[in-house]
């Protein structure tokens, strides 16, 4: 065992044996350092990269409650972390929506099933047109003021309506900005929210009917009152000036139908024109200057009453009705030797000793009245024997008399009535028992019209069915 031991100690060592360990362990050292120097770097590019993720993503606390200290993008007056802050694009700016109330608060106490409010969405330009019902005292400045200072904005121009109890005006819209209106009229205003939105418009040519270019205010409220029942509007022009339109056509045939229908139930030739524009933008100004003119009507020579015969006094009639709003519910009829009493249904001549307590009769009286209560006025047509289902006749006289280009006879009335005479009227002498030709309408006739449907317009419009001429 010990010369085995010997033997083991005594062992030769190669030559360079000891300079080989050396370098080893030098190589070992130099790849631990390595090792730690790639490590620390990778641990320095995880803490930027976290502190990086942190201004980006707001975090909240453990109890998941409100981190009013964190300012989010859309409150921080600073520059949020985005991925274009990165790049050299400018960051995109979001367009917070805003709410804005329209007031809507009636003055009396309506039905139900009355509307409050009403808004029409239009095109060529976007733009929503309100009209509030019964409201009164309504500050306009008020309302536009806020709603022109915003951006998705466009204009807010008034919108004229010859009813004294509601009120209309319009608000335009820039292309691309969407809006939603939250009811609450038990509060008394209704809320508009417009936001960008999501989709971008689709732009496309509308052909609509236009009437020409006027400066605004009560003349184009009066050109719209003018036409026949349908839908018009008012929209403001690039110049600034205004006009009436009707439709949004995909083509011009639509838009030239429609207008041929028009023209075809009464409407004065040259009253409305086809034209169009883009959807995002405000037409331009008629190129003709020409100027609007309307049918002229007078002052009336009669005013039209009505009622129930409550009492009889020598030549004095008084009548009555229940309608509140009527001026004139309760009247004397002061009936003279030149006062006409008629049977509505076939005008035969009657006195003033057929008339009865409790009989319904309509009285056209000189607009010249006492101020006393009741007023008395001279009355100078009488219609009596009104049957029930009956349109009571128009008593008016003719102020003037014209053609239209397609022939058909105008007749204008002192009576805010515009008659147009074709081959089915009838035209009577008074009794009925002759008959008469459109020459015998002339200006300063007297005359009772019977028809059965009319405009809405001021004048109205009306194809009569009869006409009975007065001697």
């Amino acid at each position: 065992m010990n010369k085995g031991k010997e033997n083991y100690n005594n062992i030769p060592l190669p030559d360079g044996l000891s300079d080989a360990i050396r370098t080893g362990m030098d190589r070992g050292q130099k790849y631990t350092a390595k090792k730690w120097i790639t490590g620390f770097g990778s641990l320095a590019a995880a803490c930027l990269c976290l502190v990086v993720i942190m201004r980006i993503v707001p975090f909240t606390n453990g109890t998941g409650g409100d981190n009013s200290n964190i300012p989010s993008p859309a409150n921080s007056s600073d520059t949020p972390v985005t991925p274009q802050a990165f790049s050299d694009e400018r960051p995109v700016e979001v367009q917070n929506p805003e709410s804005y109330q329209i007031p809507c608060k009636q003055t009396s106490e309506t039905s139900p099933k009355m509307p409050v409010y009403h808004v029409e969405e239009k095109w060529a330009p976007h733009r929503l047109i309100f009209t509030l019902y019964d409201i009164r005292d309504f500050d306009f400045d008020a309302v536009s003021k806020p709603l022109l200072e915003s951006s998705m904005v466009q204009d807010v121009y008034r919108s004229i309506l010859l009813d004294d109890s509601a009120v209309s005006f319009v608000v335009e819209l820039p292309i691309n900005i969407e809006y939603q209106l939250s009811e609450h009229t038990g509060d008394g205003y209704v809320e508009l929210s417009l936001r960008p939105s999501d989709t971008a418009d689709e732009i496309r040519e509308i052909y609509f009917l236009s009437s020409p270019e006027m400066d605004g205010g009560e003349e184009t409220a009066l050109f719209r009152e003018s036409l026949p029942i349908g839908e018009y509007s008012i929209v403001k022009t690039r110049e600034g000036k205004f006009l009436v339109v009707t439709g949004e056509f995909e083509t011009q045939q639509e838009a030239e139908e429609m207008l041929a229908q028009l023209e075809q139930n009464g409407m004065e030739p040259g009253t409305l024109q086809v034209a169009s524009c883009m959807s995002d933008e405000s037409p331009a100004g008629s190129a003709s200057q020409d100027t609007v003119t309307l049918p002229e009507t007078t002052t009336p020579s009669s005013i039209r009453v009505y009622g129930t015969v409550t009492e009889i006094n020598g030549s004095q009639v008084t009548i009555s009705n229940d309608n509140q709003d009527d001026p004139y519910s309760t009247i004397i009829l002061n009936i003279n030797e030149d006062t006409l009493i008629l049977t509505a249904e076939d005008c035969k001549e009657k006195t003033l000793k057929d008339l009865q307590k409790g009989d319904t009769l309509y009285a056209y009286v000189s607009p010249v009245m006492t101020r006393s209560l009741p007023p008395m006025s001279n009355a100078e047509l009488i219609l009596c024997q009104i049957p029930a289902d009956m349109m009571v006749p128009t008593y008016a006289a003719i102020t003037d008399v014209s053609s239209d280009p397609d022939g058909a006879l105008r007749i204008t009335t002192d009576q805010e009535l515009v008659c147009y005479i074709n081959e089915d009227t009838v035209i009577k002498t008074l009794d009925g028992k002759k008959d008469l030709d459109s020459s015998a309408l002339q200006s300063g006739n007297k005359i009772l019209i019977w028809y059965q449907i009319a405009t809405l317009s001021i004048p109205a419009q009306t194809n009569p069915d009869e006409i009975r001429v007065l001697p």
